[in-house]
């Protein structure tokens, strides 16, 4: 069945339009197949991500129960938590668990100590942290989830994507970022859930940005790049968002699910070092352009079909 190629109504009815599904698409659209088409778990789990997915709640959780909590047990406890998840899916370990464990909490505490010694994460007014938000679409759905809205003294809004991830972030590419344009159009046209409600509030955001959690890394050595002992650099990454890009920013976005339902996956091969699908990828029949098929394939002898698959 994984070779028979679905049409635009079957994936839309398979898949949750999500910015991780989005994501995952614009990586490779094959994993995207594997992953939410044909709803296939990955062969392991990755540490980073269960590091980065751990900093955000520890974040979350900074903003609503105070910045006096002890930031060792915070990050041990979120650590916990997120490997108890989906435990049916082994972790990729480097090391042994507890040496590459050792390493995690060594390092989500630098970050997150850096984080709360910094000035605006104390001043600045958090108005949500880790909120849902759901947008309408052509007649689509789409979900997610925003990392932080913050509020300036001025009342001017600034929209926060947190990122953990091992390359900074350029600011000309933050311009263009869909993730944070589709944040921004979800506060201006659609709804967020609050209490448990969803609510319409109708925010523009004149101001997006990332916050490089890794910007709190600190030097263990004299280098040309910094002193030992000081931090990498400055967290924010900002960009002004005036009210005509949402025009071009929602072409853009109706252009990508227009792609994505097309069941025409190709591999990227620039993602294969990290990919969890490589299994299924490597083992992959041929698909079938033809929906005709679905109606004669039974009739074809199996050995063909397997000749067929090995190119014979």
């Amino acid at each position: 069945m994984t070779g028979i190629m679905y049409r635009k109504v079957e994936i839309l009815d398979r898949i949750e339009l999500r910015q991780s599904t989005i994501k995952d698409w614009l990586s490779c659209p094959l994993m995207f197949r594997f992953r939410h088409v044909l709803k296939l778990d990955p062969s392991y789990r990755s540490l980073a991500a269960i590091h980065g997915s751990a900093l955000h709640l520890c974040i979350h959780r900074l903003h609503t129960n105070g910045f006096t909590q002890d930031i060792p047990s915070l990050y041990e406890n979120a650590l916990e938590e997120l490997m108890g998840e989906e435990t049916h899916i082994p972790i990729n370990w480097k090391n042994e668990p507890g040496k590459d464990v050792l390493i995690l909490k060594t390092h989500g505490e630098e970050l997150l100590k850096g984080y709360v010694n910094h000035k605006r994460n104390l001043t600045d007014h958090i108005l949500y942290s880790e909120v849902k938000f759901r947008v309408g679409l052509k007649g689509m759905i789409l979900t997610g989830t925003i990392d932080q809205l913050r509020q300036h003294p001025d009342g001017g809004l600034e929209l926060v994507d947190i990122k953990s991830g091992m390359q900074r972030p350029i600011k000309r590419a933050l311009n263009r970022d869909w993730q944070l344009n589709l944040y921004a159009y979800a506060l201006r046209h659609g709804e967020l859930l609050i209490n448990g409600s969803w609510v319409r509030i109708r925010m523009k955001v004149m101001r997006t940005s990332i916050y490089f959690l890794r910007a709190h890394e600190i030097y263990k050595r004299d280098g040309k790049y910094g002193k030992k002992g000081c931090q990498k650099g400055g967290p924010w990454i900002s960009c002004e968002k005036p009210s005509w890009e949402f025009i071009q920013f929602r072409a853009e976005l109706l252009n990508i699910i227009k792609m994505m339902t097309k069941d025409w996956p190709f591999p990227n091969t620039a993602s294969c070092g990290f990919c969890a699908y490589r299994e299924p990828c490597d083992q992959r029949p041929s698909i079938h352009l033809s929906h005709g098929y679905r109606r004669i394939s039974h009739l074809i002898p199996q050995p063909e079909i397997k000749a067929f698959r090995k190119g014979e």
